[in-house]
């Protein structure tokens, strides 16, 4: 009985986590099949790369993260739209670092996703910042 009992309450205790929280899986990196991988040829020197610190590409995921969490879906009445705007490649972002903290916009880019509209798309970005704690500190 107590065992059925501790279950039962564990499980509740999901259900409302899950309620209250974004809960989500991060899935694992597709890997090109062997054919197409053995075409690639590594640079022989970094000169000329972009290159991202740890606590930039920290706040530039907490950004996206909260933007965009994995596997979200945006709605719209046009759904070309929807789905490009669904698509974390759709977005540029930018970083400015102020001493310990990161303004991070995101910016989505739809002419680059083959996506000409008649209309101006509001609500397709955001600037966050975001302290060196991962944490949000605002967004317009």
């Amino acid at each position: 009985m107590k065992a059925l009992l501790s279950l039962t309450l564990f499980c509740y205790a999901g259900v409302l986590a899950g309620c209250n929280y974004r809960f989500y899986i991060q899935k694992k990196a597709e890997w090109a099949p062997p054919e197409v991988a053995a075409q690639v040829k590594f640079p022989g020197s970094t000169v000329g790369n972009l290159s991202l610190d740890g606590p930039t590409l920290k706040a530039i995921d907490v950004a996206m993260n909260e933007f965009l969490p994995p596997g979200a879906k945006v709605k719209s009445h046009d759904e070309r739209l929807a789905q490009r705007l669904s698509k974390r490649e759709t977005y540029d972002v930018s970083v400015l670092r102020a001493d310990s903290l990161f303004f991070v916009t995101l910016s989505a880019e739809l002419p680059r996703c083959g996506l000409d509209l008649d209309v101006m798309v509001m609500d397709a970005g955001a600037v966050y910042a975001v302290d060196s704690q991962g944490r949000i500190l605002g967004k317009r």
